[in-house]
Formats: C-alpha cells, sequence, structure tokens
C-alpha cells in the first residue's frame, strides 16, 4: 500500500494533492475533452453524481492497496488541473503512472513536473523498482513528458490497447532507480 506523500509533493510550479470534493469542476471540464474519458474513467457524460462518484474512485485506489490518484495543481492555487496516478501492477514494486492535464493548460510544462516529482518519489521514498507508462504512438506531447521526466522508451505492444470502440498500439516507456542520475 503506498501512503500519500506528507507533505503533499510540490517542486514550485506544480503541487501534488488529494482530490478533494471541491474539484468538481476540474472532472466536469475534463469530461468534455473527448481523449480524457475515451482513456480514463472520467465520465463522458458529466453529472454532479457521476462527478463526485469519479472523485469517490480517485480516492478508493488508496483505500483499496490499489495505488495513489492525485489531482495536479500550480503552486500558489489549489485549482485542480489535471490527475495524476500510480496503480499497482501485477508484477512486485512495479507501479503503472498514467495522467492528464485540462486543454486549457497543455503546453506549460505542468504535466512533465508531475510526471517527474510522482515518478521520483515512487522509485525512491516509495522504494518501488519500477515505474512504467504506455502511451498511444501518435501522442508525441505525452512521450516528451515522459522523456523529459526521465522514462525510457522500452517497447511497441501492438494492438495493445482497448477502447469502447476500437484496440490501438501501445508504447511503452519506464523509470527505474537507477535512471536518476
Amino acid at each position: 500500500m503506498l501512503a500519500y506523500p506528507d507533505p503533499p509533493l510540490a517542486d514550485g510550479t506544480v503541487v501534488l494533492r488529494r482530490w478533494e470534493e471541491a474539484d468538481l469542476g476540474c472532472v466536469e471540464e475534463a469530461s468534455r475533452d473527448p481523449e480524457i474519458p475515451e482513456g480514463t474513467t472520467v465520465p463522458a457524460r458529466f453529472t454532479s453524481r457521476e462527478g463526485l462518484a469519479w472523485i469517490e474512485r480517485q480516492r478508493g485506489r488508496h483505500e483499496n492497496a490499489q495505488g495513489l490518484s492525485l489531482a495536479i495543481t500550480a503552486a500558489g492555487s489549489d485549482e485542480a488541473l489535471g490527475n495524476i496516478n500510480l496503480l499497482f501492477r501485477q508484477q512486485p514494486g512495479t507501479v503503472a503512472i498514467g495522467y492528464w492535464l485540462l486543454d486549457r493548460v497543455r503546453g506549460r510544462g505542468l504535466g512533465s513536473r508531475a510526471v517527474a516529482l510522482l515518478s521520483r518519489w515512487a522509485v525512491t521514498d516509495a522504494a518501488l523498482e519500477r515505474v512504467e507508462a504506455l502511451v498511444l504512438p501518435d501522442n508525441l506531447a505525452s512521450q516528451r513528458v515522459l522523456e523529459k521526466a526521465g522514462f525510457r522508451r522500452e517497447g511497441h505492444l501492438r494492438s495493445y490497447l482497448v477502447f469502447a470502440t476500437r484496440r490501438t498500439d501501445a508504447l511503452i516507456y519506464s523509470l527505474l532507480p537507477g535512471d536518476l542520475g
């Protein structure tokens, strides 16, 4: 089981903190982005009830020892701008990292900073052995996020990801403790 980082992870630009009911506006905005609900559990048709249920699922990941899910905020503001999570994989000591940002804040480096903060915490303070990420081959922005955070591309998984209406390839990236120079 992973404990929430205490104090919350921060680097002067980004803060990663627990999800709160007051973050409902972030979930609503994310639900209007066609790509976020397709690849995550964010509801595609937002209602307050569905949005609150999503926030509860994020909290439940910790309570059920599945991993951690944290809101991404900009330093100096408590407004949730995205999500980042670590979910345990079948292999001991291994977690998958997932993340998304609201469209209006993409391209500002928040994703790279959030991924670097959480993945480095995972392989140092949390003493995990491997953080891995799956990325669509055409998602160049997400590939850059991972590479800036020190992840290495390991391979190409054909027809690996399953969405509601399609299957698609995925690129797999990883970060190991030894990768932190």
